[in-house]
């Protein structure tokens, strides 16, 4: 509901949700096809890959028209993927299960999100006048 008042568009709700439902999905479904035995611990994992991926999943959905900013953007998204993967998957690596079933969770699916936030958001389009702007 929070996402529908902010954006104010059902399109854009679920163009920035579609994303994070990929994100999901695969993930959960690496898992199982590893052999890994889901647990509340990964259901935590996969809250925090919908809360990492909505960040990822906002950021494309803004309307970053000059090239500067659009470059620092995605470097900033870059940088905060690869933190977030490497402190996760440093978690994973862990003997305890609670610690290996978030942290693989949250990495494969922090990348997972970054990866299908940029495949997934619709491009810019341009005005008869060749201005960029984001479809409504």
């Amino acid at each position: 509901m929070l996402l529908l008042v902010t954006l104010r568009s059902p399109r854009r709700v679920l163009v920035v949700l579609l994303p994070l439902a990929a994100a999901v999905t695969v993930t959960t479904s690496v898992l199982l096809m590893t052999g890994e035995r889901l647990s509340i611990f990964h259901l935590v994992g996969l809250l925090l890959v919908v809360a990492v991926g909505s960040n990822y999943s906002l950021f494309f959905d803004r309307d970053i028209s000059a090239l500067l900013d659009r470059d620092r953007t995605l470097v900033s998204l870059l940088f905060a993927n690869a933190s977030t993967v490497i402190g996760f998957g440093i978690l994973s690596l862990s003997s305890v299960p609670v610690l290996d079933a978030i942290g693989s969770t949250v990495a494969l699916g922090a990348v997972l999100s970054l990866a299908f936030s940029a495949a997934l958001m619709p491009r810019p389009s341009y005005d008869t006048e060749g201005n960029q702007g984001f479809p409504p």
